[in-house]
């Protein structure tokens, strides 16, 4: 049985590589059987607290204090900050596979002490209070990548005794996210995405993100190198991480979900706006990105515009808004997930316009930013060559633009 308490030293990675201890998170109760219950209190290290390149790992909700602050989420017992760190739907069942306890209850906080120092971002965990002499990169090689995707078919099927994930139980655990991915190194760190068995074709949602990611470098966001290459006559995709620094330090990632401590379906972009003009150090320039996030969004029919999948970064100039990622057309549903004027239907100039009030812009400088993102998505179905992708993404994009439709 695993025990009822988990007893953490949460550690920072800053740009330059060094490791600074920055707290101890401590979560209890973990034997009910129920979700629910679950304490969890964290406290900075009074050594951080004074340390030059200090910063509140959530500036919302876990400010630098000699206080304990006690976790929001009796569900999961764990800060918003902290659970960013774990891998999601796709890759926690492997993170206990690989830790050897996922035929037996199991909770969050578990599963953040396997996996200990090889996240993503820039905080790692140990139940040793020494710090860390290195950060632990879990990413395989991109010339094992074909036989890490054997073994994510036999995954998904089912179809596998643990010790047989070899590349899989490596590198398929730390990436965020329900879908299937990798971290694998090949000119520099990535992320590699793919796709799953249950998906219609093999290529459809690789091709579909590929599109999302340069229409929205064609409109200005900022946008992670990326390419698509075929493995085995499989499409990947891989993105360079954003969140190792050139000389081997991370940067820290938290997501909107945490800044806001909501649950990620339940949100609306003029909240995050409020977080950006209180945190960020460039709330204008990043105002005006995710104001043109929210629109793309809307206008390629990515409904899964969830709080988690907008995050903010930090490095030695502070927090800013992230690179953008996950920018995919999604079909899985009709409304957007994160709400626009108060709706997630029927999204038209109109209500973008109402929505950029909220942001602080005039009716005219969001007119402006629109037209300009419906001219520079002209060409998008040499992009999208799904008949079924573009007659949902021609209907959003009539909706939204007047009835323009590029």
């Amino acid at each position: 049985m695993l025990p009822s308490t988990v007893n953490l030293y949460v550690f920072v990675v800053l740009d330059d590589g060094r490791i600074v201890r920055a707290g101890r998170l401590l979560v209890e109760n973990l034997h009910m059987a129920f979700r629910g219950g679950y304490n969890g209190v964290f406290q900075y290290d009074s050594d951080f607290l004074n340390h030059n390149d200090r910063y509140a790992l959530d500036p919302a909700n876990l400010k630098l204090s000699t206080e304990f602050i006690r976790a929001g989420r009796p569900e999961s017992g764990l800060h918003g900050v902290f659970q960013d760190s774990l891998p999601g739907k796709w890759g926690n069942r492997l993170l206990a596979y690989k830790a050897g306890f996922h035929q037996q209850h199991y909770t969050p906080a578990h599963l953040l002490e396997a996996l200990g120092n090889t996240g993503i971002g820039a905080l790692l965990y140990s139940s040793d209070t020494r710090i860390p002499t290195e950060v632990e990169d879990p990413s395989i090689d991109f010339a094992d990548i074909a036989l890490a995707l054997e073994e994510a078919v036999a995954y998904e099927n089912q179809n596998f005794a643990p010790m047989e994930l070899k590349f899989l139980i490596t590198g398929g655990y730390s990436a965020g996210g329900a879908r299937p991915k990798l971290l694998v190194k090949k000119d520099g760190y990535c992320l590699a995405k793919f796709s799953s068995i249950h998906d219609r074709t093999q290529s459809l949602l690789v091709d579909l993100e590929a599109a999302g990611l340069e229409l929205g470098r064609r409109i200005g966001l900022e946008i992670p190198d990326f390419e698509v290459c075929q493995v085995r006559q499989r499409p990947v995709l891989l993105v360079k991480r954003f969140d190792v620094t050139a000389g081997g330090g991370r940067r820290a990632l938290l997501s909107f979900a945490s800044l806001l401590d909501k649950d990620p379906a339940l949100g609306s972009y003029s909240a995050m706006a409020e977080v950006i003009r209180r945190y960020s150090q460039q709330p204008r320039i990043d105002l005006k990105k995710l104001f043109k996030q929210m629109i793309i969004n809307v206008a390629i029919h990515n409904t899964d515009d969830h709080l988690q999948n907008f995050s903010m970064i930090h490095d030695s100039g502070g927090w800013r808004l992230s690179p953008v990622y996950d920018l995919t057309p999604s079909f899985l549903q009709n409304e957007q997930a994160t709400m626009i004027d108060g709706q997630v239907t029927k999204i038209t100039t109109e209500s973008v316009i109402n929505e950029g009030k909220r942001f602080g812009f005039s009716r005219q400088k969001t007119l402006v930013i629109t037209d300009s993102i419906r001219k520079a998505l002209a060409g998008w179905h040499d992009l999208i060559t799904d008949e079924y992708a573009r007659k949902q993404i021609s209907k959003k994009m009539a909706e939204l633009f007047g009835g323009i439709c590029l």
